[in-house]
């Protein structure tokens, strides 16, 4: 098969890792992609879905994997079905899902999926109002995408106060119409799980626990997500099975029942209360990401063969299979200053030095190459993952590798895989 990859991060990285060592793949290409993964698949740096979709035609590819949730919310993979290619990803009705936090309450409250109770506004004023009679804890989500940091979690009137004057008033998301779910807070441990659906069937793919807060002890603002562990350290069976019934399956349903059409992955945002009990915070679109990058070192099933199913919408002829008993970790290595302001273009003087393997690798977010020299251009810019029996094993390799990269600005907390 030859597979077109679309995004250009860690996330895209283990993506492309996966399908490059599938027995069905024969090219591989990814648009725009970087630096780590233009050693497996051919990068073209083009990023306008116009181009993107000229591209893909041109080529007339077996399967396009679409990466980013923006892409996905601008109906990227409607256009190319469209065009008869295969796609992995909903088209904009099932991005919806992820794209407006407003959408996710109705779809919820239409299907009995249990998640906070929320009030939408459209103005700041109204807003206001509503805060000064609910005063906190409370949550105050940016209806759009925000690349994980549209969600504010409020302790009193002040900083409720604040997120909705920086999305109304300053309107940190951008020069549009800008509008706000406010929701209950919800007390309890979080967790991630994926699901794969071709839109009548579903295979689960796996959990994750993510530590998005960009200081240790879940301090200072949120991230696009610091690090995670996986399987998620809290899912036991009873609560798995609670996700199941309660979430996921209802989920799918409601698909079916709003005529939705979905050949993807669901990502379900989950929060655990002090009963086991299971609420829905958010649907993603896409694969996590850092989740994914943990997930997929310890994936033994043929990733191309799921993903083509899932597209063609034959998922009940494929599985989804795990190394038994493994555990992984994925750490971040940012740009110090993340996610304020940062320095651009600086030096990762031995980053080729490290050899992959199937326990270890090093996934790129936000590398280039210039004059022989691999520069750091974004904040998240690299993923160390490893696998082996134990969390603290998977610590002490990611911990050990991120000590001996050279680069001046890196930057990583020091408690993942702890504090579960």
């Amino acid at each position: 098969m030859n597979v077109i990859v679309i995004g250009s991060g860690a996330r895209e990285h283990a993506i492309c890792r996966l399908i490059d060592r599938s027995y069905l793949c024969d090219k591989l290409y990814c648009f725009p992609g970087n630096y780590g993964i233009s050693k497996i698949a051919e990068c073209k740096n083009i990023s306008n879905i116009k181009e993107i979709i000229e591209e893909c035609n041109e080529i007339k590819p077996d399967l396009v994997v679409i990466g980013p949730e923006n892409y996905l919310s601008e109906n990227l993979a409607g256009k190319l079905r469209e065009l008869g290619i295969n796609v992995f990803g909903p088209n904009k009705d099932g991005a919806n899902l992820e794209s407006s936090k407003e959408f996710m309450k109705i779809f919820c409250s239409s299907h009995g999926i249990p998640t906070a109770k929320s009030k939408t506004f459209n103005d700041f004023e109204s807003a206001k109002n509503y805060l000064e009679i609910n005063k906190g804890p409370i949550v105050v989500k940016y209806d759009g995408l925000a690349a994980g940091k549209g969600v504010f979690v409020c302790k009193d009137y002040n900083e409720s106060i604040t997120a909705c004057n920086k999305i109304f008033i300053e309107k940190i998301f951008g020069n549009i119409e800008n509008k706000v779910v406010i929701e209950e807070f919800l007390e309890g441990k979080e967790l991630s799980y994926f699901t794969i659906t071709d839109g009548k069937n579903y295979l689960n793919f796996g959990s994750a626990q993510d530590y998005k807060r960009i200081g240790d002890n879940d301090t200072g603002p949120n991230t696009g997500g610091m690090g995670t562990v996986s399987p998620a350290p809290i899912l036991n069976e009873d609560l798995e099975s609670k996700i199941q019934n309660q979430i996921i399956k209802k989920t799918i349903e409601g698909l079916k029942i709003d005529n939705i059409e979905f050949q993807g992955v669901l990502f379900f945002g989950i929060i655990v209360d002090k009963n086991n009990n299971p609420f829905l915070l958010e649907y993603n679109t896409r694969f996590g990401d850092p989740e994914i990058q943990s997930i997929s070192i310890r994936l033994q099933s043929d990733f191309l063969s799921l993903l083509h199913a899932t597209a063609s919408k034959k998922l009940n002829y494929a599985n989804v299979d795990f190394i038994n008993n493994k555990k992984s970790i994925c750490l971040i290595l940012a740009t110090k200053g993340y996610p304020e302001d940062y320095p651009k273009n600086t030096i990762i003087y031995n980053l080729d030095d490290f050899e992959n393997n199937d326990e270890f690798y090093i996934f790129h977010a936000a590398t280039k190459i210039e004059n022989n020299q691999i520069l750091a251009n974004g904040g998240r810019v690299l993923s160390i993952v490893s696998l082996d029996d134990t969390y603290s094993d998977c610590r002490r390799k990611v911990y050990e590798i991120a000590d001996k990269i050279e680069w001046d600005s890196k930057y990583f907390r020091s408690d993942i895989g702890t504090n579960f």
